[in-house]
């Protein structure tokens, strides 16, 4: 019976090892992968739980686990309001938004395997950073991109993986040369693929991702370090604008933009994102309680048009998103929709914020991940809606459960343990 056991324990951390390897290279190559490896991992939680139940219930339960758990199911709960509020039912916005909640089961699993297992997804970012710039072809003039993702997120996810990538670097120790070596060639492909899809927007987080890997290396920062930190990344910005042809007219795209829109010119790319932001900020204002619905902000596009509040184009792009993941939330769900978001960024942030302060560096190194991972799509989430699509909303909840359960995995004996 001991020995079934076992046996079965190791077919269990077999599947998680191989689906933790697959998923990031799984969102990309395949459509639908990432939704088909998010399931299969809740597939073997569910079925790893009678086997295990007796372990489940002695779980050492936190309230940081309480406080991850009430997070991810927030959301469901905002769009339950709002949709009572209306009197108006879909199943649709729980879509994506039940991706959160149903992560939690594969967080459990992965709490209770060895940490050794969970962090198999180190090789699975720099794979997967690489298996999207081979797969670069041109999507519109000067700007590269894959048949299976938008040229935002893919430039997004391109970056996040490059910097989780290089931050993995002696996570479980010293790293092989070969690891390493893999590692670095997953950062470079990865910014390089990220640099040639023109998402501009992304590129925002670099300083943030700076910021946290040296708070993390120095445990602290001081005024001296900022200021060098600083003046690091004008040099590097400005000697990656005047070296690289995509940089450099992405920004002065920007800056033509501003100074279109001041002139009366609405109907251009940063214009209409201002326009939108705008149209939400006065829909949040007339309906800051419940909002406007899950999906009401679009049926407003066409009364705005008409008052001249926004363009026809900035109306039409309008019914597709707000462009912005807290403005959006905000004027369709009104506050429950905006502290579900904040709910969704704030709890993982806190545990991996605590998880610095950690002794072992492995726990740590965890923390770093973590914070790198949230406070990206954080920063994406300011000039696109990352969280609407549920291949991004499964990308990101498994990726918060997979190092939420590093975090905490060897906190307790109990969690190295293998399943039985």
């Amino acid at each position: 019976m001991i020995q079934d056991a076992s046996r079965y324990g190791k077919r269990v951390e077999t599947m998680a090892i191989l689906l933790l390897l697959a998923y990031p290279s799984a969102m990309l190559v395949i459509k639908g992968g990432m939704n088909g490896a998010f399931l299969s991992l809740l597939l073997l939680s569910f079925a790893a739980w009678p086997r295990g139940s007796r372990d489940f219930l002695h779980v050492c339960w936190t309230r940081d686990m309480t406080s991850y758990l009430l997070a991810m199911a927030a959301m469901l709960v905002a769009i339950f309001i709002s949709q009572s509020y209306h009197h108006h039912y879909s199943g649709h916005p729980y879509d994506a938004a039940s991706r959160f909640l149903l992560s939690v089961p594969i967080f459990m699993l992965l709490l209770r395997l060895r940490f050794s297992v969970v962090t198999a997804v180190q090789y699975g970012f720099p794979l997967a950073a690489i298996a999207g710039c081979a797969m670069l072809k041109p999507i519109v003039q000067g700007r590269y991109g894959i048949a299976t993702l938008d040229l935002i997120h893919f430039g997004d996810f391109q970056l996040m993986l490059a910097v989780l990538s290089l931050a993995s670097i002696n996570w479980t120790g010293r790293d092989a040369m070969w690891l390493k070596s893999l590692k670095i060639i997953g950062f470079m492909a990865g910014i390089y693929a990220s640099i040639l899809s023109g998402s501009r927007g992304g590129w925002m987080a670099l300083p943030v991702f700076l910021l946290i890997f040296a708070y993390f290396r120095l445990g602290k920062l001081s005024l001296k370090i900022m200021t060098i930190l600083l003046l690091t990344l004008v040099m590097t910005g400005c000697l990656a604008y005047f070296a690289n042809q995509t940089i450099q007219q992405r920004v002065d795209e920007t800056i033509n933009n501003l100074t279109e829109f001041s002139g009366g010119n609405r109907d251009t790319s940063t214009g209409i994102r201002l326009q939108l932001y705008r149209a939400a900020a006065e829909i949040i204002a007339q309906h800051p309680i419940f909002g406007v619905g899950p999906e009401g902000f679009k049926d407003e596009m066409d009364a705005m048009q008409q008052s001249g509040k926004i363009t026809p184009l900035a109306a039409e792009l309008g019914k597709g998103e707000v462009h912005n993941e807290l403005l959006s939330k905000t004027a369709g769900l009104g506050l429950p929709g905006l502290l579900a978001m904040l709910m969704i960024y704030l709890v993982p942030l806190r545990i991996f914020y605590r998880a610095l302060r950690a002794n072992s560096v492995q726990i740590r190194q965890s923390g770093m991940l973590g914070l790198i991972f949230v406070s990206g799509f954080m920063v994406f989430g300011l000039t696109v809606e990352v969280l609407n699509l549920t291949l991004a909303t499964a990308f990101y909840s498994l990726t918060v459960a997979v190092l939420l359960a590093a975090c905490l995995n060897i906190h307790h004996g109990e969690y190295n343990t293998p399943i039985n």
